[in-house]
């Protein structure tokens, strides 16, 4: 191990460093971090949603007693953390800007980066297509020629594009915002107020001209996508569709769990995209046939009883750690902020509060656990040691909870839950121990000027 820190230290945390510290990176991770509190107030009403799934004895007192009133409570959810893209354009906007700021750029302005940021991203959210020689919108699902467009889809009455699946949009879009804020600013396109015009007059014209260009810009983007019968957000979708056809070997299930945690690092809700959209439909026909006898490896709820042991990631492991062993503020008050909700699977917390999304540092455990975990899940169900999933599970019940379910009861299935909790535990270990030193040395220096 301490081999394994030296060749860390030495080898991999120089470029780690390079790459963290550049304005981008750390506008993202800033904005990232500004996101927390509404993914924990999320994880509060998610849970309640799903207490007859943890509690099944109680599911008929819950049912007739608070569930009543989910429609009314789960607005904090919908809000929260169905808004959660919203919050990050605004954010990536800011704290862009003020990463040009700090290293002298002054004239800028962070709230004005903030709103020509969600400009543009609004300005994604519509799909707008050149159908019968007229520019129209559409609200309903197409099949166009390079994909399918979803246009202004509605989940629970709100835009999904708000939600998690728009993340990576929102944070191209809010780069792309403030470099042409800045490009007007440095060639001094903007119109400037005499002296004494209050400050806020003074800050929305000078916003004039660049967003003038930002609406340019984007409707170009839009109109050539449009043409072509897409938008930014279906042209994501659309390289995933392959997916379908990878579910019946191991190497298929790495390369689904690759795609899922390398949308996820970028910001992208890859659960939403690739696990919901493309895989889950296939892994219920293939548990169907299991519990008609078959015996597919990867089926069923397959990647919740073994993989996604705390979430996308299996990231209970490194909440325990922070709750444990961290020596950093930040990742101690995570810890203790994130072990509850982890326990149920929920680790928007994490993945936005750590932050995992654009941190170097947490990107390798990130995508290197799941793989393992799923190995491991796979060749011990494939020697026997593990029965198939043969019955279907709710994905919020804890570690080994949800395993016994799953398996109908099989106790190899529960211990091997354990055993990945624990792996992941040991993979997440030295990058943790990196980052939380890290943290706790900016602390240090912090707490000393």
């Amino acid at each position: 191990m301490k081999s394994f820190f030296n060749f860390l230290e030495q080898r991999l945390l120089p470029p780690l460093n390079k790459v963290a510290n550049t304005k981008v990176i750390r506008g993202i991770m800033n904005a990232s971090l500004a996101a927390v509190p509404f993914t924990i107030v999320a994880s509060i009403f998610l849970i309640l949603n799903n207490l007859p799934q943890i509690l099944p004895a109680g599911a008929k007192f819950f049912q007739q007693t608070i569930l009543r009133f989910s429609g009314f409570y789960s607005l904090g959810n919908t809000m929260a953390l169905g808004s959660i893209a919203i919050y990050y354009s605004l954010a990536v906007g800011y704290y862009y800007i003020e990463e040009y700021r700090n290293a002298g750029e002054t004239q800028l302005n962070a709230f004005t980066g903030a709103i020509l940021s969600l400009f543009a991203f609004l300005m994604s959210i519509p799909t707008i297509t050149w159908r019968d020689g007229t520019a129209t919108g559409m609200t309903t699902a197409i099949k166009a020629n390079t994909g399918s467009v979803s246009g202004v889809s509605l989940t629970n009455g709100w835009l999904t594009r708000f939600g998690g699946i728009g993340i990576f949009i929102a944070i191209i879009l809010g780069i792309l915002a403030v470099q042409l804020y800045r490009l007007c600013v440095i060639y001094h396109w903007t119109i400037k107020m005499p002296a004494g015009v209050p400050e806020g007059v003074s800050r929305s014209f000078a916003s004039l001209i660049p967003a003038i260009l930002i609406a340019f810009v984007m409707i170009a983007i839009i109109t050539i996508l449009g043409l072509l019968g897409t938008d930014l957000h279906a042209l994501l979708l659309i390289p995933f569709g392959f997916v379908q056809n990878l579910t019946g070997s191991w190497l298929g299930m790495v390369v689904i769990l690759l795609l899922i945690h390398l949308l996820w690092i970028v910001g992208v809700h890859g659960t939403a995209i690739i696990k919901n959209s493309f895989v889950n439909p296939i892994l219920l026909v293939l548990l169907t046939e299991n519990i008609n006898g078959a015996h597919h490896v990867f089926a069923g709820d397959f990647i919740n009883m073994w993989v996604f042991i705390g979430g996308a990631g299996g990231t209970l492991g490194l909440v325990l750690l922070m709750l444990f062993n961290a020596k950093s503020k930040q990742l101690q008050v995570l810890g203790r902020a994130a072990i509850v909700p982890g326990i149920f699977n929920i680790n928007e917390p994490v993945i936005f509060g750590a932050p995992i999304v654009y941190n170097p540092y947490l990107i390798i455990p990130f995508l290197v656990n799941p793989i393992v975990l799923a190995s491991t899940a796979y060749f011990a169900i494939k020697v026997g040691w593990v029965s198939v999933v043969n019955s279907a599970m709710a994905w919020i019940l804890p570690v080994g909870i949800g395993a016994w379910i799953g398996t109908s009861g099989n106790l190899g299935a529960v211990v091997l839950a354990f055993v990945n909790l624990i792996l992941s535990i040991i993979i997440y270990y030295p990058f943790f121990k990196l980052y939380d030193r890290k943290l706790f040395t900016e602390e240090i220096n912090g707490a000393q000027d």
